[in-house]
């Protein structure tokens, strides 16, 4: 069982860098208190275990305390200094660690980055506390153990320390998290020789300084020209260069210090001479890493403005886009609706030409030729209506995975041998709520589209996965979704054409390769769904497409199927004498629908708008058993509202609803089916009388 106070997972390999690091650092400064006199400059292995206690998870302290101690007594046994006096400075030691640790915890958000002046002021102003109070029984216990003066021991442990929390403990926590690169694109070996000129001029002029010699006449060299190096360390490595240059110029008074004795800096003695030149440090080191700081503060918060800047250009961009492509849309309905109109005439006239015997054969083939065109036609007009949002959509609770596996066969169909088809679906169950045959022709597109992408061959890969979007972006919000992706090997798009890729129309393939709706179709598609598609583009490597779906949190039905064939129509059954009563605006397809109807041997009444219906019905209603009617008509009656009307009055009445697109249509309020309750125009006269079947049918029973 393991117990409390061990942590649950060792982090291992920073528990042993920290452990060596601290090691090393306390064998170096007994030996600088060996050969140097009775103090060592600073103590480092403090201000690295406190690096340890900000890093390392809360449930590591033991162990860190633990490790502390024991490399502590280690090192002072092999040195000669395992005392009862170096026991109570280690318990001195460990008071103020956890003293500044606590500050901290409570002052700043850990883990510490020191990216701000605000963190680097929090950690000497706490560390400058921490050690204050521990100097006092630090001097007490000096005092009564080796007879120095309380002040000067308390000064010196207080200053010692302090050069420990101010070079080492950041130094140690910008090695664990390190900042952005300062040589990031620069040449390594250029770097690398100008560190080595910063540290051959600091060892230089520290020689210098230290000393107070003598340069030009009478001009003596002194300390404070230590910042020129400093400067131009932290100006060129930021906060890890300018620590570097610190602990090298301590070094070099230290050792100049326990060589000759004594230092020009000052002091009557070489402990007098070590205090003025430890106060120095720790000024330099004070000043150099808040300057440090303060540039790395003010690149990250370019570096931040930046981003924002780009963001911003981009959604603005994609406003444009989007603005841009709904006037399209409104434009690409409104000819819709009215073309629709003119080709289910034209359609129905055709049928009707069909029927009369005395045409000949050659006019028999041109009307097949027009019915083909026609057809065309109207599969353009579809696909405008999918792109503007404007075509009809009945979702679905199903499983997108299902959808693609179903699909894979008839897409097999169009890839051609020299292309590689794969599909990789995602492990679990992905629900969407979605028109399966809308989303299987956004699937179609794409694959088409990546097909004609690589004409001498290539790999195109399918898969699907499952995403999370944490916060809101741009164009989708937070949330769970669903994501097809279509990926090809092919040449890429050039950057120009992304903007308009999926504009209507536009397309760079040769003319009559391509009419440039099948992007539109698939991007107004994925939009009327709430989603978006994402495309990832490298001229010479390939494209991706993202199909971004909201997964649906309704449960999946058992016998969730993907049927998109909704236009199929029944074999004629007979059906008992029925008045059916049409309303529809346009007067040649009002006509033509009635004769078709009539020589079905229907009983058909024919008005010209809603209102007009409305009107008409308190007297001859009761006579009709069904009703089609066009969804946008003049006069402020619309087929929705009609139908709504009258079936306040006939609950059950069976209504076939037609038209060639709805910009008002609500699913929430009526539910339309192609092929059951609905008539895409244009329509052949076997799918109308199709539709009416199914609905006289379902009326009996």
């Amino acid at each position: 069982m393991r117990a409390r106070w061990l942590p649950a997972v060792f982090d291992s390999r920073r528990l042993a860098g920290f452990a060596v690091a601290t090691f090393v650092a306390h064998v170096l400064s007994l030996l600088f208190i060996r050969f140097g006199g009775p103090l060592a400059p600073a103590w480092p292995p403090v201000g690295i275990a406190l690096a340890a206690l900000l890093t390392l998870p809360r449930d590591h302290r033991f162990v860190i305390l633990a490790g502390y101690v024991g490399i502590d007594t280690v090192s002072n046994l092999l040195q000669g200094y395992a005392t009862h006096t170096a026991s109570a400075y280690l318990v001195v030691s460990l008071c103020e660690m956890l003293t500044a640790e606590a500050v901290l915890r409570r002052s700043v958000e850990l883990p510490l980055r020191l990216s701000r002046v605000r963190e680097v002021l929090m950690v000497l102003v706490s560390t400058a506390l921490a050690s204050a109070l521990a100097s006092i029984p630090a001097a007490f216990i000096a005092n009564i153990s080796l007879g120095e003066p309380l002040l000067s021991s308390a000064a010196v442990w207080w200053i010692g320390d302090m050069i420990a929390y101010a070079v080492f403990t950041p130094l140690t926590l910008l090695m664990v998290s390190p900042p952005p690169s300062p040589v990031q694109g620069r040449r390594r070996w250029s770097w690398m020789a100008e560190a080595a000129l910063i540290a051959g001029i600091v060892l230089v002029v520290g020689e210098f300084a230290f000393h107070e010699r003598k340069i030009i006449g009478p001009i003596d060299a002194k300390a404070y020209m230590l910042m020129v190096p400093m400067l131009w360390a932290t100006l060129r490595f930021g906060q890890i260069g300018a620590l570097v240059v610190i602990i090298e110029a301590a070094v070099i008074g230290v050792t100049l210090l326990v060589i000759e004795g004594a230092l020009v800096l000052g002091g009557v003695s070489i402990e007098g001479a070590l205090m003025v030149l430890q106060t120095f440090i720790i000024v330099l080191a004070f000043s150099s890493l808040v300057l440090a700081t303060a540039l790395r503060e003010q690149q990250d918060t370019a570096r931040h403005n930046a981003r924002m800047i780009d963001a911003l250009q981009a959604s603005e961009q994609r406003l444009r886009q989007s603005q841009k492509m709904e006037a399209i849309g409104q434009l690409a309905g409104g000819v819709a609706h009215d073309f629709n109109n003119v080709l289910a005439a034209i359609l129905m006239q055709l049928e009707e030409l069909r029927l009369v015997r005395d045409v000949p054969r050659m006019a028999r083939e041109l009307i097949v030729d027009v019915e083909t065109s026609v057809q065309r036609a109207a599969r353009l007009t579809r696909q405008l209506l999918v792109f503007s949002r404007q075509q009809a959509m009945q979702p679905q609770v199903l499983d997108l995975n299902t959808l693609v596996r179903s699909h894979v066969r008839l897409l097999r169909r169009v890839v051609p041998s020299t292309h590689a088809l794969t599909v990789a679906c995602h492990p679990g169950v992905l629900v969407v709520s979605a028109d399966g045959g809308m989303i299987e022709q956004v699937l179609l597109n794409l694959v088409l589209n990546a097909r004609d992408a690589q004409p001498g061959g290539g790999t195109i890969s399918i898969v699907t996965a499952a995403r999370t979007l944490a916060s809101s972006e741009a164009d989708l919000p937070a949330g769970a979704y669903a994501v097809l992706t279509v990926r090809d090997t092919g040449s890429g798009i050039d950057p120009a054409h992304l903007p308009r890729l999926f504009e209507p129309f536009f397309t760079t393939k040769a003319p009559g390769q391509g009419t440039g709706l099948g992007l539109a179709t698939a991007y107004g598609i994925v939009q009327q769904h709430g989603g978006t598609v994402r495309v990832t583009s490298h001229v010479g490597r390939g494209t991706s497409m993202e199909v971004w779906l909201p997964k649906s949190a309704l449960p999946l039905p058992p016998d969730a199927v993907v049927d998109s064939d909704t236009g199929a129509s029944e074999e004629a059954r007979p059906v008992p004498a029925t008045t059916i009563l049409i309303v529809e605006d346009e007067d040649t397809v009002r006509r033509l629908l009635q004769r078709v109807l009539e020589r079905e041997g229907f009983a058909v009444l024919a008005l010209a708008s809603g209102q007009e219906a409305l009107d008409w019905w308190p007297t001859g209603g009761s006579e009709v058993d069904l009703v089609i009617t066009d969804l946008v008509m003049p006069g402020g009656v619309s087929g929705a509202a009609l139908a709504k009307e009258l079936r306040r009055h006939r609950p059950g009445l069976p209504i076939v609803y037609t038209s060639g697109y709805d910009p008002e249509y609500n699913p929430d309020e009526i539910t339309m089916v192609p092929g059951e309750n609905f008539i895409p125009k244009p329509a052949t006269s076997e799918q109308i009388l199709g539709v009416v079947r199914r609905q006289l049918m379902a009326r009996m029973g």
